[in-house]
């Protein structure tokens, strides 16, 4: 046993049926067993639109990419749905994400009408501190197909101690890290992919990528050879450590250990920062990068940059493509793993101003199954924003383009189930199928499941937040001295509480790991 046990008592019309699970806060949590899972959201569907209950409206709040005209199209259409399956009325709220940012914490304090909304993982303990979640472990009789679509263990590690923040969305959990590059200039300098082999195993292989840069220089002087917010050693925070949920103390080697160092006094995060000082001296770096605005993809498409790093995946060729706007091939230099973050860090919660918590959950539950809906939010009205082709794929109606169509997202990764999505023109008609081979291929950290609770060390962690933000870019890029600026980044982050997150971090994952082996 666990050295805590909690038991939900399902409701009085289903069989009672209890199993256990290692909870990532180290308690117990309680699910309903496969055979009450059994029972389909269709069935639950049945069951509504036969009440003559007064319909429930549900207010969802998602990410897209920008608000198209055809937006209040899509609201009626989902409502209409949800109305027929549910008895449930849907008011859609959508945000890009610069504007969720801004303003999903004013919703939230100010207790605006909200049901069900992304929350990202920095935010887990504010979020549950402040009383602006529900506990999701109070409403698990309403999330049986979420449970099975995700598995018991990925369905589980948002929790922190006895409190279950939300549920996560069905999408690639590892993050290898690749170097993105225009083909056309890539061919032309004469180079295929298999030339390349690098790997963190190996620091001295980084010198494949210093040659293929400087022969951009060479011959194309007014393109950057690597460009973008993205520095290497950023993307390796998740690519190579398992960074427990902040960079404030992880556990490197893919989270093959277990012991919480910290990764800015590692020789790798040098060896990286010397890599990209000896790329910045040299010019194959942007010398406004730690100060510009733009992402790569900007740039890119602007035709001033040939490369940028990357987290890949097995369709990132062509989501980048379409993005950017050229042909891209992809120069893989990390292997990925699956950690507790990349299974938790964007999860569906409930907010603590929904009508009807459990209501909120009977649709998160729908939404996990429900093709229809999932496309409806992701591609818009079929017929009018998008069609299938012959292959089944996605694709603009003839005469509409990215420019001209009324809605359109491709921000499956953000929405409860992308795996049940029509798959967008260009990925291979089986690309989900590859999705599930590509993470159940991945080596798993050795705290996965584990959460951190940071709300006992809140002060330090936004002074550590602070102190990262004045240093990380010009380390990252190679801007300064990397003796002098480690150490002054070193020196400030440890006077802002570092070590006591630290050992935080390891306490609170030990007594984790203790929990486990009982």
């Amino acid at each position: 046993m666990t050295k805590k046990l909690f038991a939900l008592i399902l409701s009085c019309m289903l069989l009672i049926a209890l199993f256990a699970g290692c909870s990532p806060g180290g308690g117990e949590s309680s699910a309903p067993s496969k055979t009450e899972s059994s029972k389909t959201s269709a069935d639950a569907s049945k069951e509504d639109s036969a009440s003559t209950e007064e319909p429930y409206e549900v207010n969802f709040l998602y990410v897209v990419a920008k608000e198209g005209s055809n937006q209040g199209k899509v609201e009626q259409a989902v409502s209409d749905l949800a109305m027929k399956e549910l008895n449930m009325k849907v008011h859609l709220i959508p945000m890009t994400f610069g504007t969720y940012f801004q303003q999903l914490p004013l919703m939230l304090a100010a207790n605006e009408d909200l049901d069900l909304f992304p929350a990202m993982s920095n935010e887990f303990a504010t979020y549950i501190e402040s009383q602006y979640i529900v506990n999701c472990a109070d409403y698990l009789d309403e999330a049986k197909d979420i449970i099975s679509v995700l598995g018991e263990e990925e369905a589980f590690t948002p929790y922190i101690g006895d409190f279950l923040v939300g549920f996560a969305q069905m999408r690639e959990r590892g993050y290898p890290v690749g170097l993105i590059v225009r083909q056309d200039l890539f061919q032309e300098l004469g180079y295929k992919t298999e030339d390349f082999s690098v790997s963190t195993d190996d620091y001295n292989s980084y010198q494949q990528l210093t040659a293929l840069f400087a022969k951009v220089k060479e011959a194309h002087p007014n393109i950057t050879a690597v460009d973008g917010s993205d520095a290497i050693m950023g993307l390796m925070d998740n690519g190579w450590t398992d960074n427990l949920g902040s960079m404030f103390g992880v556990l490197e080697d893919y989270g093959q250990t277990t012991t919480v160092t910290n990764w800015f006094e590692s020789e790798q995060y040098r060896t990286f920062c010397e890599i990209a000082r000896e790329w910045y001296q040299a010019g194959y770096i942007s010398q406004d990068i730690a100060v510009s605005q733009d992402d790569a993809i900007v740039r890119m498409k602007a035709g001033n940059c040939f490369s940028f790093f990357s987290y890949i995946k097995p369709n990132s060729a062509v989501e980048k493509e379409s993005q950017c706007g050229y042909p891209l091939e992809i120069i893989p230099i990390g292997k990925g793993f699956k950690g507790t973050n990349g299974t938790n860090s964007c999860v569906y919660s409930i907010a603590n101003a929904s009508k009807d918590p459990r209501k909120a959950m009977k649709f998160l539950n729908w939404a996990y199954t429900s093709q229809e809906f999932m496309d409806l939010l992701n591609w818009g009205i079929e017929g009018e924003d998008w069609v299938k082709n012959e292959e089944g794929l996605a694709t603009y109606p003839e005469g509409v383009d990215a420019s001209s169509v009324g809605y359109h997202n491709d921000m499956g990764f953000i929405y409860p189930n992308q795996f049940i999505t029509t798959p967008w023109v260009g990925n291979p008609v089986d690309i989900w199928e590859q999705y599930k081979e590509y993470n159940g291929s991945m080596m798993k950290s050795k705290a996965y499941g584990f959460t951190f609770d940071s709300s006992v060390v809140s002060t330090e962690m936004a002074q550590l937040n602070t102190v990262y933000e004045q240093y990380k870019k010009d380390l990252a890029f190679g801007v300064i001295d990397i003796e002098s600026g480690l150490k002054d980044f070193n020196d400030a982050l440890y006077a802002a509480g570092l070590q006591k997150v630290i050992d935080e971090k390891q306490k609170q994952l030990n007594e984790w790991l203790a929990a486990k082996e009982e």
